[in-house]
């Protein structure tokens, strides 16, 4: 197993920790739905009793008939769908979610057109609710999870979703939260249909790579999604978006959870990513590394200076300067065993945009594999990546990290990482100063 397959398997954290979803399409019975919406007759009503009803026998039963007429329509828009909003079901509207989705969206027995027309109902509808300013926010985040989550009769994902999610995707009037769960389910189209989708999708990516206005937590995790759909369409994507990408793997204020994911995307890019200066590049990828060992070793010291903390006050909250939350957070094993993880992580990650997942560093893939004068570089950089990251993956402490630091300035062993690359490597104190990192990573697949 690849360094970074377990560091994804033993770091346990991903994008998925967030809300995911789709949206908004424009429907001819918009005001069907809304009406729907409005009056969703949630006094009495629960789930579980449309989940028992003959009503909903019925409607599975002419899906695979064949059959879907005005009476499985109103049962939809009337009775099943509006069941999201019902007050008696917020307190568990997730499995209610998982419940709608698994019954009203047909089965391996259902007729094929049957099933197209209903899963086009009930897009409209959910995108309506994605898109209501009028519902409780966990309604209009669970319609958009909901819409994200329908597959059709093949598995995959139904691919009259991908234009109302690129649509939510791109309106920054909408909430991130509703934006952020459309983006999850835009992904997941992008992942199973790649350049099918890249007229849909293209589109979309650049303002979401341009630097961030306004809430930069949001900014981040679409940006950061949006590069990962950038790698996923490679060299079908736009060509202007390479130098998108580049802006955010070059910008020493982003997290480097996120640059690292735009390396990525370039590397993915190839020979499409036209007017990017590879070499440029390698340094901003060895810039980002030191980056994020910084950021791992700046949070060790604020463990230590919250645990000094606490021990002047007592160890008792409410006494002055002591922050309680903190300082259990800031002591909890686990924790700082995930953060040295992810430092590992955003290494091997990097390693692998310079070479192609080439552990050997043949250069058989990645930025190395792009014609210029920037290939011995991008290898021995990526050699040296891979030593520091598998160190900090054996021992996830803070002597790690500082080891690993020493090995990217060019102070310590790494496996046939000498040359000019090597002797270039710039110290770790002469690095930007890092972003601020989340606690946890997630942007990890």
């Amino acid at each position: 197993m690849t360094i970074p397959g377990r560091l994804f398997r033993r770091a346990g954290c991903g994008f998925n920790a967030i809300v995911r979803g789709v949206v908004w399409a424009a429907v001819a019975s918009t005001v069907t739905v809304a009406t729907a919406w409005a009056q969703p007759g949630d006094a009495g009503s629960e789930w579980k009793e449309v989940e028992n009803s003959a009503e909903l026998s019925a409607y599975r039963l002419a899906l695979r008939d064949g059959s879907f007429d005005a009476a499985s329509k109103a049962f939809l828009t009337g009775t099943a769908l509006p069941q999201l909003a019902s007050r008696r079901n917020l307190a568990s509207i997730d499995r209610v979610r998982r419940r709608m989705r698994e019954l009203l969206c047909g089965d391996a027995a259902s007729e094929p057109r049957a099933l197209d027309t209903a899963l086009q109902t009930i897009v409209q509808f959910l995108a309506a609710a994605a898109r209501d300013g009028k519902l409780d926010p966990a309604v209009r985040v669970n319609a958009a999870l909901f819409m994200g989550e329908i597959r059709g009769k093949d598995g995959k994902p139904w691919p009259g979703a991908t234009a109302p999610l690129a649509a939510l995707v791109g309106d920054a009037s909408l909430s991130p939260a509703v934006r952020i769960a459309a983006a999850q389910g835009l992904a997941r189209h992008v992942g199973t249909a790649g350049p099918a989708v890249v007229a849909a999708v293209g589109p979309v990516l650049g303002p979401l790579l341009a630097p961030p206005a306004g809430d930069r937590v949001a900014a981040d995790w679409l940006a950061a999604r949006a590069v990962m759909m950038l790698a996923d369409l490679g060299p079908s994507a736009p060509p202007p978006l390479a130098q998108a990408a580049f802006g955010i793997l070059a910008d020493a204020s982003r997290p480097a959870t996120l640059r690292c994911r735009a390396a990525e995307a370039l590397a993915a890019l190839g020979p499409k990513a036209a007017g990017i200066d590879w070499s440029k590049a390698v340094d901003a990828c060895r810039a980002t590394a030191v980056a994020a060992l910084q950021a791992e070793q700046a949070r060790g010291r604020r463990a230590r200076d919250l645990a000094l903390i606490g021990g002047a006050a007592g160890g008792q909250p409410g006494q002055p300067g002591f922050d309680a939350g903190a300082f259990a957070a800031a002591n909890d094993p686990a924790a700082a065993t995930l953060a040295c993880r992810r430092a590992a992580w955003v290494l091997a990650t990097l390693a692998d945009a310079l070479s192609g997942g080439d552990e050997k560093g043949a250069g058989k893939g990645g930025m190395a594999a792009i014609g210029g004068g920037h290939q011995q570089a991008a290898l021995e950089l990526a050699k040296r990546l891979r030593d520091a990251a598998a160190i900090i993956d054996e021992a996830a402490d803070e002597d790690s990290i500082i080891e690993a630091a020493g090995i990217l300035a060019g102070n310590g062993p790494a496996a046939a990482a000498t040359g000019p690359a090597a002797a270039a490597a710039p110290a770790a104190a002469s690095a930007p100063a890092a972003a601020e990192e989340p606690a946890f990573n997630p942007f990890a697949r």
